[in-house]
């Protein structure tokens, strides 16, 4: 878990996902004129801890096809991806450790359960931020389905127009008043045999308030080549078979 930081504020949540790469979304990472960093190893948010890893980034790369609006709608964001290459590789530890990505063929089945770990967004009912400690929930995924006929109905866009595609994951959570994560970047995390696998992160919604609005994370095996490409500098290769949990790139990811 990282605190993504703009001039020492934190900003958004990230995710360790090799020694030097953290995976976050693109539109915490948009201001002008900052200097990011992240921060490991603390459960608080604005206190350091004898594990505290405090690093620089050196390189921000959002996804090129990132879209803050759709032009079609206010509803959702499109390619909300980025990647943060740190100053220098981490050493790993209890308290620093990567998760895994999924494999290209896996997909999250409807109705599990997974969990969502963060400290919320930034600023909650004016005070910043929501919570000083990393807060953790369990979820349960929705169809596909049901998410969209939701968001129809809320929205009022006609049917034929889709919202929620296939780079996007929904879950279904009613109660976020207390730890509300809808546009913070906080990872959702579902176990596969005996894995936790990084399945998405939290990318946009309605609001809090509106407590029946699913939350909206982007799906990150919809995004393993242009991950891969970033980090390793080369297409990914088709898998020979069926992959769990693919290390990517191999040479620089945990092996998972």
């Amino acid at each position: 878990m990282a605190s993504v930081r703009a001039n020492g504020t934190h900003v958004c949540a990230g995710t360790l996902i090799a020694a030097q790469w953290v995976l976050t979304v693109a539109h915490c990472l948009t201001q002008d004129g900052v200097t990011y960093s992240v921060r490991m190893g603390s459960p608080w948010i604005d206190q350091r801890a004898p594990t505290t890893v405090d690093v620089g980034v050196r390189e921000v790369i959002l996804n090129s096809r990132f879209r803050a609006r759709r032009y079609w709608s206010w509803v959702g964001k499109a390619n909300n991806i980025a990647l943060l290459r740190l100053d220098r590789a981490l050493t790993y530890s209890k308290y620093v450790w990567p998760i895994c990505l999924p494999g290209l063929d896996y997909k999250v089945q409807d109705f599990s359960l997974c969990t969502v770990t963060g400290w919320g967004r930034p600023r909650a009912n004016g005070s910043w931020p929501q919570s000083r400690t990393i807060q953790e929930k369990d979820v349960t995924v929705l169809s596909t389905r049901e998410c969209e006929d939701f968001y129809h109905r809320f929205s009022r866009i006609p049917s034929l127009i889709r919202i929620i595609n296939s780079q996007m994951v929904c879950v279904q959570d009613t109660d976020r008043e207390h730890f509300c994560y809808e546009t913070s970047g906080e990872p959702l995390s579902c176990p596969a045999e005996g894995t936790w696998l990084l399945v998405g992160m939290v990318s946009w919604g309605p609001g809090c308030s509106i407590s029946e609005a699913p939350p909206i994370y982007l799906r990150v095996s919809a995004y393993q080549h242009w991950v891969w490409a970033r980090i390793n500098g080369q297409a990914l290769p088709a898998p020979a078979g069926p992959l769990l949990a693919l290390a990517l790139p191999l040479s620089l990811l945990a092996a998972c």
